[in-house]
């Protein structure tokens, strides 16, 4: 009988995302069937299980639920149980591309059995397979995995694994996200995606034959980008009337020519007074950039005219007609690929005075979205309009929207009106989302990256987020005394519940023998930890990835106890040694989760630490780090049941211990080994790595 509620339960949610009222009721080319109602019509799916018990005697078998489109050739299964402790028989998904087990786990585990019917019916169509376990809205489980069409179980990819609200979709999303995992408009966005690349070089290249320094490339960029977000201003306007049409043969003419410096800047302000009605320090701010960098001398004629900038007869213009054309175009007709952050993470790496140089490192999509999935464990609840993000740190403001994103989804999952939908969004722009950046160029990148997903009322300061540096946000118009950033958020009632950082990476000295262990800058990751974590609210989740030399080195152990003496350790996690590739810097890393205002030494000092190093990306030569095979979402979901303890216990791997201030942060220190994947070659090669490490000291020679 239970059972029968996780059905209802599952026939609401189907519901909710879209489809009919009623089983066996054809709406718009859509109808699903509850057990073997499908009998009565449709012969396909009759057929297909006549002979699919889970028992695997070759009689008949009924999934609880089976979905088709007449104009998809797509099917969904959906096994449920009303027991989650039936969910699965493998803690890691993947196991399952090796087989469904023996026919008493095919029947008795909810995953087993919605692939056991995936199988027979993925000849002439793909599966989506769904396995529903629980009974309560609040204990369920749901995975859904594709079966490609024609394919073997080997070539079954994980889509979702999560909780009632956000998982389940309609036949449309399903198509979607076949298509992107299957890779079948990969070689479309891979060619988009690889011109964007050549583009950010070239633009790279033009730049500085035209003596724009690379100091000011990024913000030169940023200049363009957001007052083109601005269609209602002349700049846009007269930017699309002077491009050429082939189809009205109408050739090019630069409207903007010598007002290019006027028009750009006019749209600037209308933005910042009109448009996101920006508070009046944060224009300063952006006005003194800007004006810095928008000389008289971009109206000169341009020293080269390479093929993505043939128009325009000055620097600027021509910029402005390069950066609509395979930037703004390509974003508003392809908003499914990540065109801002691509450009800026190849573009950032050739202009090195922005990247290497500050210790800059773009965190990669998959990460902050992890981050996301982190905060919301140690939360206990999703981020939504309750709940304000910072990042002290933010850069061109990739956390941020990861934040705005997971937000957005988790009030689309609500079953609410669109009106109240709307209004949370609304929130969320106003109030969720608080963003530092000290470095001017990169302060700009962030507000128009920012805008670009909606967002430019969002709460973005220029200034430092060092504690110890008192960074100043405003003057105070009454007393005309000098605002610090704490006394700020303070004013503003912006004490965020979650703090998510990626630093600037203070680099060790390389050059000066004696200073080998000193930082560059003077200034340490750590430093920029313990800010965060005291900006946020009692309870609040710090979480940061930095250098492993934070969790590990020895003249980082102040700094470590430091911190732990006003705040508890929750957790770290080792990342993968080429995390970073796509950003020219090796660096290897770790996550570190904190809770904010709990002294370690009164909390139970048990921490969560773990080796994930392995994120199922694939290095290619000269194109950087991707997700090729697929691999992520499954890798994601093993290291979050870790996190969770819902995982298989796996000491070689990760291990949860209680650490005194003055130890080791670091799993490598306390996991055990895994003698079993120790061979020869592997002997060899690291005896080899020592060796050349050891002459490389010996003689002074730089990593």
């Amino acid at each position: 009988m239970s059972e029968e509620i996780t059905k209802g339960l599952t026939s609401k949610r189907l519901k909710q995302v879209g489809f009919p009222k009623n089983q066996d009721e054809n709406v718009d080319g859509v109808i699903y069937y509850k057990e073997d109602s499908y009998k009565a019509y449709d012969k396909y799916l009759t057929s297909a299980f006549s002979k699919a018990s889970k028992k695997l005697t070759d009689k008949e078998g009924t999934p609880d639920f089976v979905a088709t489109h007449d104009n998809k050739e797509i099917i969904i299964v959906i096994e449920c149980k009303e027991d989650v402790s039936k969910h699965q028989t493998v803690d890691n998904l993947d196991e399952y591309k090796q087989g469904l087990g023996t026919k008493d786990e095919i029947s008795s585990y909810c995953i087993n059995g919605a692939l056991h019917y995936a199988t027979y019916i993925n000849t002439n169509h793909d599966v989506i397979a769904i396995a529903v376990s629980g009974t309560s809205e609040t204990n369920m489980r749901v995975t859904s995995f594709i079966f490609p069409k024609g394919g073997k179980l080997s070539d079954i990819k994980l889509i979702e694994n999560g909780e009632y609200t956000d998982t389940i979709m309609n036949f449309d999303d399903y198509e979607k996200k076949i298509d992107e995992m299957l890779g079948r408009h990969q070689e479309e966005s891979d060619k988009l995606l690889a011109e964007l690349k050549k583009y950010a070089s070239v633009c790279n290249n033009y730049l500085r034959a035209n003596h724009i320094s690379a100091k000011d490339r990024a913000g030169f960029i940023s200049a363009i980008v957001l007052a083109l977000t601005n269609e209602n201003s002349p700049l846009y306007a007269l930017t699309e009337a002077s491009l050429p049409n082939e189809s009205l043969k109408k050739p090019f003419n630069d409207k903007i020519n010598k007002s290019a410096i006027k028009l750009l800047k006019e749209s600037l302000i209308d933005i910042w007074d009109n448009k996101d009605k920006i508070p009046q320090m944060k224009i300063k701010s952006l006005k003194e950039y800007y004006d810095r960098i928008l000389v008289s001398t971009l109206l000169d004629s341009p020293e080269s005219n390479p093929k993505y900038f043939k128009y325009g007869q000055n620097i600027l213009s021509s910029c402005i007609f390069s950066v609509y054309e395979n930037i703004l175009l390509k974003i508003k007709y392809h908003t499914d690929v990540d065109f801002m952050g691509t450009f800026y993470t190849v573009f950032l790496k050739y202009a090195k005075g922005d990247t290497k140089d500050k210790g800059i490192v773009l965190t990669p999509k998959h990460i902050t979205e992890l981050f996301c999935d982190i905060a919301e464990f140690y939360l206990g609840q999703k981020l939504d309009e309750t709940t304000k993000v910072i990042d002290i740190c933010a850069g061109t403001g990739g956390t941020l929207i990861s934040a705005l994103n997971r937000m957005d989804t988790n009030i689309e999952n609500l079953k609410i009106s669109e009106k109240e939908i709307a209004n949370k969004k609304e929130k969320v722009r106003a109030d969720c989302l608080i963003g530092v950046e000290r470095e001017p160029e990169m302060f700009a990148l962030a507000y128009a990256n920012m805008r670009f997903h909606g967002d430019g009322k969002s709460n973005l300061y220029s200034c430092s987020s060092l504690l110890k540096d008192k960074g100043i946000v405003r003057i105070n118009e009454t007393t005309r005394q000098k605002v610090t950033l704490q006394e700020e958020l303070s004013n503003m009632k912006l004490k965020p519940k979650v703090g998510m950082i990626n630093p600037p990476y203070s680099l060790l000295n390389s050059k000066d023998k004696k200073n080998k262990t000193e930082k560059q800058t003077g200034q340490n990751e750590l430093d920029f930890i313990y800010s965060m974590l005291n900006y946020l609210e009692k309870g609040g989740i710090g979480i940061a990835i930095v250098p492993l030399s934070c969790a590990s080195s020895s003249n980082e152990k102040k700094l470590r106890e430091e911190i732990l003496k006003e705040h508890t350790l929750l957790a770290v996690m080792s990342m993968p040694p080429k995390l970073f590739k796509n950003s020219d810097v090796d660096a290897t890393t770790c996550i570190m989760v904190f809770k904010a205002h709990n002294r370690h030494e009164d909390s139970s000092k048990i921490a969560f630490l773990s080796r994930w190093v392995d994120d199922g990306f694939l290095t290619i030569p000269h194109s950087g780090r991707f997700d090729k095979n697929g691999n992520w979402l499954s890798v994601k979901n093993e290291w979050l049941r870790q996190l969770k303890g819902m995982a298989k216990e796996n000491k070689t791997i990760y291990l949860r211990r209680e650490l005194n201030i003055g130890d080791e942060w670091l799993a490598e220190a306390y996991v055990k080994t895994d003698y079993s994947k120790l061979t020869e070659k592997a002997f060899e090669n690291q005896l080899k790595k020592y060796a050349l490490f050891q002459y490389m000291q010996q003689n002074d020679l730089e990593e």
